[in-house]
């Protein structure tokens, strides 16, 4: 599915149990051969289902340090990631590029976005500057960004008739535009990301594979 200009999920994000509980890395689970299922819809149009899988599909080496392959090939999106006792992390992103909207292009962020914060807990606040870039000839992309995140709360998610707590995680980003770009996102402790909104979509999991190679 080819939507212009809005691939990116950023998948950026953390949550579970009580909100003065403290969660580590199994917030963000990573392994490969997990695969996560998603419905949900275009806000332009809402009656229209989407469904797609995202799964981590190998490792891979970015300046010596080791990610794993998070690919959403239905909705052109993939992210290197990883984690460790601090927190996970992300080092490289599909983004819509900014002079051609219709197509999206890997970038590379330095230093590696931290979008979640290890212990995990509701009003925690960190935030960054990043420098984002990629080459596209004769374009180039190569911008600060700037970005806060915070553990708003939580909030239930159901699945297979399950109720679990997911914490809320809010990304404000200034990518130097008019006005800031905000993301919420929620994840559940052993599962991973499990809910996303943002102004142009929103998705939900409806499946969780846990088998890894």
């Amino acid at each position: 599915m080819k939507r212009s200009g809005i691939k990116p999920l950023l998948f950026a994000t953390v949550l579970l149990l009580f909100s003065c509980a403290v969660f580590g890395a199994d917030i963000y689970p990573v392994g490969v051969g997990m695969n996560w299922r998603y419905t949900g819809y275009f806000k332009d149009s809402p009656d229209k289902k989407i469904y797609f899988t995202a799964g981590i599909i190998s490792k891979e080496k970015i300046d010596g340090k080791e990610y794993f392959y998070y690919s959403a090939p239905k909705v052109d999106t993939r992210f290197m990631v990883k984690t460790d006792k601090n927190g996970a992390y992300m080092k490289l992103t599909k983004y819509p590029f900014p002079v051609l909207k219709f197509l999206t292009v890997d970038v590379y962020l330095t230093p590696e976005i931290k979008f979640i914060n290890f212990p995990m807990k509701v009003g925690d606040v960190w935030k960054q500057e990043i420098k984002a870039v990629a080459d596209l000839i004769p374009f180039k992309l190569n911008r600060k960004i700037y970005v806060k995140f915070e553990v708003v709360g939580t909030d239930p998610f159901k699945m297979d008739g399950v109720e679990y707590t997911a914490y809320h995680i809010r990304m404000e980003r200034d990518e130097g535009g008019p006005k800031l770009r905000i993301e919420d996102n929620w994840f559940v402790d052993g599962i991973g990301f499990v809910r996303g909104e943002t102004p142009e979509y929103f998705i939900e999991l409806y499946k969780y594979e846990s088998g890894q190679k």
